[in-house]
């Protein structure tokens, strides 16, 4: 099985009040994989409005004046830390630049914050995550910073008792159930292996079709009869569906490879519905540590419709998702 073994983690730190957020949970998964440690901040390019309504790009001197105010505010985050982490400064803007410098200091992992809520703050937070979403090459471990989920504790051990990857057997699918079975022995956690059957594709099979298939003469039908077919239809629906969810819990559980059953035991589930909305609903229900989702591909269209699943997640769910994509 791949092991998943960090040896660089990259903090995307934006100084806003999920800063600490992403702090804290960087530095126990530093600790807990023996892996090195950088915090990362991008100073955007800056474009400034003057009182007559024009837009004019901030001079050289205020764009060095942020910088050298960034970096001394990286330096004092890393000096609350108790172990030595790497600071790296970039300018530009932040998706793409987080990215590139995460290709060329060698990062495996990159962790950063959105906002759950609404309005023009999730905007402004969330829109540099939903931007790293779709270009980042390595795996992104996205926190969720709400009213209604607390704050990671600073100096705490990271602990995942349940592990939900969302299965709809496609590649991404694949890494992604991957890296949660890694993650499963690594925190000896539970593992969900999750579909969910979008309403397009249950079987609808109205009495009408029913009737269609039918031998003999319905006109002298009553009532009575019409509605034991409805019942009959409905029971052979019944049928079709059953022996779709069969099949599939009984390829997620043959996911496991036969060296890890000694430990792990897949709980299976099949869920009816939109797939982002079952999926955050389930991991709230199972009290979820983490959901593990897979992105597709790298082309132009595929980047522009990223995993309407994983997007919507991240950005509605309150669980911390990690998204992973193939290597191009």
């Amino acid at each position: 099985m791949m092991r998943v073994e960090p040896k660089n983690i990259m903090c995307a730190i934006d100084f806003s009040e999920f800063s600490q957020q992403v702090l804290a949970y960087g530095q126990a998964m530093a600790r807990k994989f023996d892996a090195g440690l950088s915090l990362c901040h991008v100073v955007s390019n800056m474009v400034l409005v003057s009182s007559a309504g024009q837009a004019y790009i901030a001079s050289s001197k205020i764009e060095e004046e942020r910088r050298e105010e960034a970096a001394a505010r990286l330096k004092a985050l890393a000096g609350k830390l108790d172990m030595p982490c790497e600071i790296i400064l970039a300018a530009g803007h932040p998706a793409e630049m987080i990215s590139e410098t995460a290709v060329e200091n060698e990062i495996d992992f990159v962790i950063a914050a959105t906002h759950g809520g609404s309005g023009i703050k999730r905007f402004l937070v969330g829109s540099v995550t939903d931007r790293l979403v779709k270009i980042l090459p390595v795996p992104l471990l996205v926190l969720h910073s709400d009213a209604g989920r607390p704050f990671f504790p600073e100096g705490r051990e990271i602990s995942m008792k349940r592990i939900l990857v969302g299965c709809d057997f496609s590649p991404d699918s694949k890494l992604a159930f991957d890296y949660g079975l890694s993650l499963a022995q690594e925190f000896q956690a539970e593992l969900f292996l999750t579909h969910v059957i979008r309403p397009s594709e249950r079987v609808q099979f109205s009495s009408a079709d029913y009737i269609k298939i039918q031998e003999g003469d319905y006109l002298g039908w009553t009532p009575a009869d019409y509605l034991d077919l409805q019942k009959e239809s409905r029971s052979y629906e019944d049928q079709v569906r059953n022996g779709l969810v069969s099949r599939v819990e009984r390829q997620m559980d043959q996911m496991v490879p036969e060296d890890c059953r000694a430990w792990c035991t897949p709980i299976t589930t099949v869920l009816d519905g939109e797939p982002y909305s079952e999926l955050i609903r389930f991991a709230e229900q199972e009290k979820a540590d983490i959901i593990v989702l897979g992105i597709r591909g790298h082309g132009l269209l595929e980047r522009f419709l990223v995993g309407s699943t994983t997007d919507r997640v991240i950005s509605r769910g309150r669980c911390p998702v990690l998204a992973v994509r193939q290597a191009s």
